[in-house]
């Protein structure tokens, strides 16, 4: 039997668009002969759809659609396609279900369990923000078709580290996967929409080949792709035997069309026609420039923007975002724009236009010591109100005000947006300024930390085989150029030592990274928690750790960490 997997790439929401585009691809799969498709979890209506679920018409707008294909495709192969159906326990409510489009008609043929129930799940990630608006649902359902029992699975936690999918028990009581296995299947289909994060897929691989092997089935395992705001998912569909071999893997951060064969005359007992399973990506760096990319791409685009504006420093990070956007988007849609003031340096000023015109991308220089002046006349009769105070920072921060709204103001003109080039090592120690080096609409490196910064820079231009980004921008030291002489270790300590200990408050590890009451973790710690509130404020970062802020990272914004 041949079996397609549909990696596609859908815009939540839209039920029309991404009808259309599954049934493009299934026309695909018919013409390599698949006498069944396989869509990822929700496909239909976008992944994370939230209260978009909550309004009247878009349930029924996801049954017209369902109908549709339906009617479209009676003499053509079948279709299982992740879609909100009602749900048949509680009126009113929805189930995140896998439909069985096949012979002009339609049937659920699993739903999805939820772990925290209709209230909302613990945790974090996609399974907790849908746990919201969908019922619990049922135990996983087998379809027969062309004489195969097949299993079939909605599940996001394939590709968790900690809790292998197939262990995990839900508050029903169910272990969805064993179900399947007892009840007899001859495969075993993955409905996911799993995330990518980093090392995610290669722990996702082992834990599903070690599924087929141990249950002797086939496993064909089909991912979403495509930049959903925050989180970017990386397709890589894959298909295993029965004793746990990989037969194919799809595109990485690409839509793809998988075909394989189950026949037994097959190697194997299946076959990706003799095609081998696509490669992994050869290096960290490259899996998260791709879904840095991809991210990018994808958030702008079905923002329904085209252009962005990217405020260049001559900084490290000013450069890696706007190789992100110039490569995301092309580099016609980007403009940079320089800011100086009058402690910018001019090593900086040309770091940064040497790096524009490396990249063939248009800028724009704007100093703003006119608006230094003039806002601080303007503000000298408040300021005189208040006695000033040791390390006063106000026109540090005053600085980064104008030059956020400099940008702001060019994005309203161009009908653009404005790319954040905030990295996560300065939002984590609260390292800026509110309303102004954290606007934008997107945080391109916003879950990265300045150590994985500069890798991601030096792949890069060694990916290209040319110095992209200029040597200086590595050799100097970082600074916000606010004041004479600044940098940033001023302020923090330095990144190499700064990083590990970050990393380990946010994803402790055993042991800890060095003394648990050291100086140096203590001030992160205090740091770290006293910038909650800034954070808050900031705008969407691409997810590609396995703890973001704004995801699994929770703090309060009103408290204070001190214990006896």
């Amino acid at each position: 039997m041949k079996i397609a997997l549909l990696q596609c790439n859908s815009v939540t929401g839209d039920v029309a668009g991404n009808m259309e585009h599954i049934l493009e691809d299934v026309q695909q799969a018919a013409a390599a002969g698949a006498e069944l498709c396989v869509t990822p979890e929700l496909a239909l209506c976008g992944v994370a759809p939230g209260h978009y679920l909550c309004a009247e018409d878009f349930a029924e707008g996801c049954r017209k659609a369902l109908d549709h294909m339906a009617e479209t495709l009676k003499g053509g192969p079948a279709l299982l396609v992740g879609a909100p159906v009602p749900s048949v326990y509680a009126s009113g409510l929805l189930s995140n279900a896998a439909v069985l489009v096949h012979k002009g008609t339609w049937q659920v043929a699993s739903r999805k369990i939820y772990q925290g129930g209709q209230s909302g799940a613990q945790g974090s990630g996609p399974d907790a923000e849908d746990s919201r608006y969908f019922d619990k649902g049922i135990s996983c359902g087998i379809l027969t078709l062309g004489g195969w029992r097949m299993g079939v699975v909605l599940c996001e936690d394939a590709h968790s580290e900690e809790e292998a999918f197939w262990k995990t028990r839900y508050a029903s009581g169910h272990n969805p996967l064993m179900e399947l296995v007892q009840r007899g299947v001859d495969a075993l289909i993955h409905m996911a929409a799993a995330p990518y994060s980093e090392g995610a897929q290669a722990a996702g691989e082992h834990m599903l080949s070690h599924v087929a092997a141990r249950h002797h089935v086939h496993l064909l395992s089909v991912n979403l792709v495509g930049g959903n705001d925050s989180r970017v998912y990386n397709g890589q569909s894959l298909v295993f035997d029965p004793t746990g071999q990989l037969l194919a893997r799809g595109k990485a951060f690409e839509e793809d069309v998988l075909v394989v064969d189950t026949a037994p005359s097959a190697p194997g007992g299946a076959s990706s026609g003799g095609k081998a399973p696509e490669p992994l990506c050869a290096s960290v760096e490259e899996d998260c420039w791709r879904a840095l990319t991809l991210g990018t791409r994808d958030f702008v685009r079905k923002c329904g923007a085209e252009k962005v504006i990217v405020g260049l420093s001559g900084g490290i990070d000013s450069s890696v975002v706007c190789c992100v956007a110039a490569e995301a988007l092309g580099a016609e849609n980007v403009t940079g724009v320089l800011m100086p003031s009058p402690y910018s340096s001019e090593g900086s000023v040309a770091d940064a236009l040497s790096l524009a015109q490396n990249l063939g991308v248009a800028t724009v220089t704007l100093p703003i010591e006119p608006a230094m002046t003039a806002f601080a006349q303007v503000l000298a009769p408040g300021l005189d109100l208040f006695e000033a105070r040791p390390g006063d920072t106000t026109f540090e921060n005053l600085q980064a005000r104008i030059r956020g709204t400099l940008l702001s103001s060019l994005a309203n003109r161009a009908g653009a947006l404005v790319l954040n080039t905030g990295n996560k090592s300065e939002a984590a120690m609260g390292y800026s300024t509110l309303y102004g080096d954290t606007v934008g609409a997107l945080a391109v490196i916003g879950d990265l930390t300045k150590t994985q910064t500069y890798a991601v820079a030096r792949w890069y231009n060694a990916h290209k085989g040319e110095q992209i980004i200029p040597q200086q921008v590595f050799d100097k030291a970082p600074s916000a150029e606010l004041r004479p002489g600044q940098k940033d270790e001023d302020s923090l300590p330095p990144y190499d030592e700064l990083d590990p200990v970050l990393e380990d408050l946010l994803l402790p590890a055993a042991p800890p990274v060095g003394d648990n009451s050291s100086p140096l973790r203590l001030e992160v710690r205090s740091k770290l928690f006293m910038a909650e509130f800034k954070r808050r404020q900031e705008p969407l970062a691409l997810f590609i750790s396995r703890m973001p802020f704004g995801a699994g990272w929770q703090a309060p914004v009103a408290g204070r960490y001190r214990l006896p």
